[in-house]
């Protein structure tokens, strides 16, 4: 029956995050003129897409109880990929010129650096090459945490710098006109729903190390966090489709801080 359960919740977790992807996508067309908003909701559709097979996999093949060293680096996968379009869409958002070529090959470097590192630790597990596997195991999962955490960190600085600067910004004869005292309230609120967003991510995120290193082998625990996940990516889908909302407003204060 726990099994059962689980693997519901993992293939209903699967199939929202690939529903909630194909929505972003079909509805692209209305934000044709706003290419970094077109380009976030692609990047985010993406993600979806990414954690809802890896979901499905856990599911069908049941590594959790099966292998957890390999469900432990199919997690570790997903979510380093995540972490990367997530940093990739938000930042992007509050900061237009913030994704350069430069960025996007540093970051896919360090991705693929780490998905290589996860799984010929993972061969090295299965064919017992080298002592001390779940040592090296963890070792190599730190080039996932040493991403995430520098990623983490750049959101936070732009959120912090950007929401500065649109709260200093005046609301009076000398604004432009699309710059009301409503506007302004509605774009530091889209910005606020994603900086929750991203401690819910990070909350996630830390919940899954938590209980893989807690429960290794139990499925009730991971059951219940991937229900809380449905809840998270749910939240992001709502916090990114209320910033289309305001996607003039939103697009032009964003234009405006990058000349500050």
């Amino acid at each position: 029956m726990e099994l059962q359960l689980y693997q519901t919740v993992l293939y209903l977790a699967g199939a929202v995050n690939i529903m909630i992807a194909f929505v972003l996508l079909h509805n692209n067309y209305m934000y044709r003129n706003y290419n970094v908003y077109l380009s976030s909701r692609r990047f985010i559709a993406l993600n979806y897409v990414i954690f809802g097979i890896g979901f499905c996999i856990h599911a069908y093949y049941q590594l959790r109880t099966t292998c957890p060293v390999v469900a432990s680096a199919l997690s570790v996968s997903y979510f380093h990929a995540g972490g990367v379009l997530f940093g990739w869409s938000h930042i992007s958002l509050m900061r237009p010129q913030y994704l350069t070529k430069k960025i996007v090959v540093r970051d896919l470097a360090i991705l693929a650096f780490g998905l290589i590192c996860y799984w010929t630790a993972v061969a090295n597990y299965e064919m017992r090459i080298v002592p001390n596997e779940m040592f090296i195991l963890t070792c190599t999962f730190s080039v996932f945490f040493a991403h995430a955490l520098f990623i983490t960190y750049t959101f936070y600085r732009t959120y912090f710098s950007v929401r500065r600067s649109l709260e200093q910004m005046p609301v009076n004869d000398g604004a432009p006109k699309w710059w009301t005292l409503e506007t302004k309230r509605t774009v530091l609120a889209s910005h606020h729903s994603f900086v929750i967003g991203c401690h819910l991510i990070v909350g996630f995120g830390i919940g899954s190390i938590v209980i893989t290193a807690c429960f290794p082998h139990d499925i009730m625990p991971f059951t219940a966090l991937m229900a809380a996940g449905i809840c998270v990516f749910c939240f992001l889908f709502y916090s990114v489709a209320e910033y289309g909302n305001a996607i003039e407003s939103a697009t032009n204060a964003a234009e405006d801080v990058m000349t500050r």
